[in-house]
């Protein structure tokens, strides 16, 4: 028997708490670097979607990551739309942050 039985669950659910899961609340923030896309909106504020886990994330599941969690603190304020680099297919990093606003009614 293991010495420290509760040792894998706490680094598992460690691992899954810097996790963004989509909700239905995420799931309709838009993430864009068209600036004509958001000129009608109400600028909420800024945010980062950065994660200490960037550095050790493969470049595509750290653009996913960077998205989920942009989303996750979009709709936190309240935004449907997010301007951010993250947005482009072709992201290298470093760069998470983007500015969220609020479009339509």
């Amino acid at each position: 028997m293991p010495r420290f039985p509760l040792l894998p669950a706490l680094a598992l659910s460690l691992l899954l708490g810097a996790c963004a899961i989509p909700t239905s609340r995420t799931n309709i923030v838009v993430l864009t670097e068209n600036k004509s896309v958001i000129e009608p909106c109400t600028k909420l504020g800024e945010i980062d979607g950065a994660s200490e886990l960037h550095a050790v994330l493969i470049l595509d599941k750290a653009r996913d990551a960077a998205i989920a969690r942009l989303k996750s603190r979009a709709a936190d304020l309240g935004g449907t739309h997010v301007l951010t680099s993250v947005a482009d297919i072709k992201w290298k990093g470093p760069s998470t942050s983007g500015t969220v606003y609020k479009c339509g009614t």
